[in-house]
């Protein structure tokens, strides 16, 4: 009989898994048991798929002033996943809640880490309805004038991962070389944005028992943000040594790539009352973070912050150079 069950059982999961693959489409496989889905077509749907929202609900209740919603949301109609979606307040350029600093440290990664190894998990800005959004959270205001729309950062809802006081484990870090590599990467990201808020919960770690990721999931607080008092642990290089390959090609980096991919990481239009996500275009401003045009809304990293982050790098680069970090 126990035979017969789990022959049974199997049949059912068997059968789960077939209608959840005829669902999401042949690419619909796993990157591992943390991202389970492949990081292209996350972004796509995060980015562009028509979405409804299934449920949410407050991320962490017991967490005073927590605005931050755990939700199930369905992307051109396919079963639904859940994702971090955290709303902006007016302006979308308040501490500890900036948008544009989230999508940018997303991006910021993809220089010198593919899809398999991202820190960051995919991240994109998307536009609500008020009225939508206020079934979760009754008190929402519109980010900008002319559409009854609240910005948010969503944000892939990782699977499989732990909270601990401090992802850095050093004893683990000696001992297994892939997790070493997976906390240095993390690092490197960390560094380079000036990470602001070490608390406990923005920073996680797979449940795997040997070569566990590591991942940044609130960059809210970096890029020179100002004086913090949310911990600022990883903002400093805290491990020794760096995968080489990874640091090679921090080397290919030029201050020109940065301008290109971060003076502009998103852009909308108002169009019959919506923001519609249209091409990057030319940063209407190189001061401000958020720019407004007429029905144009853009936003991005300042030259100040783009140059800071430059310098930041080749501190990180001096550093290896001179002997304080080591590579492997």
């Amino acid at each position: 009989m126990v035979n017969n069950m789990r022959q049974k059982t199997a049949l059912v999961l068997a059968a789960l898994a077939a209608a959840f693959a005829a669902a999401w489409g042949p690419s619909a496989t796993a990157q591992d048991t943390n991202i389970t889905l492949p990081v292209p077509q996350l972004e796509e749907m995060l980015t562009h798929d028509a979405f409804t929202i299934v449920s949410a609900e407050i991320s962490r209740p017991k967490a005073k002033g927590d605005i931050t919603l755990k939700a199930e949301m369905s992307f051109g109609g396919k079963p639904p996943i859940r994702v971090k979606l955290r709303k902006a307040e007016p302006g979308a350029d308040s501490f500890n809640n900036v948008p544009r600093y989230d999508l940018a440290a997303y991006e910021l990664q993809k220089f010198f880490l593919d899809p398999p190894e991202y820190v960051v998990p995919p991240t994109s800005l998307r536009f609500v309805a008020i009225a939508e959004f206020q079934k979760y959270s009754p008190q929402v205001k519109r980010t900008f004038t002319g559409a009854d729309e609240v910005l948010c950062v969503l944000q892939y809802w990782l699977q499989d991962v732990k909270v601990i006081a401090d992802v850095y484990l050093p004893a683990l870090y000696a001992a297994d070389p892939v997790y070493a590599r997976h906390v240095g990467q993390m690092n490197i990201l960390t560094f380079l944005i000036e990470h602001g808020d070490s608390n406990v919960g923005n920073l996680l770690i797979s449940r795997a028992e040997t070569g566990p990721r590591v991942f940044s999931v609130d960059n809210g607080v970096a890029f020179a943000a100002g004086e913090s008092d949310r911990g600022r642990l990883w903002a400093d290089m805290r491990v020794d040594r760096l995968p080489a390959d990874t640091v090679e090609r921090l080397r290919r980096i030029t201050p020109e790539a940065l301008h290109e991919r971060l003076d502009v990481v998103a852009q909308w239009k108002l169009e019959d009352g919506r923001f519609v996500d249209t091409p990057r275009g030319p940063a209407l401003s190189t001061n401000r973070g958020v720019r407004r045009d007429g029905e144009t809304v853009q936003m991005g990293l300042t030259r100040v912050e783009v140059e800071r982050l430059w310098t930041r790098l080749r501190r990180l680069l001096e550093m290896v150079d001179d002997g304080r970090v080591k590579t492997f």
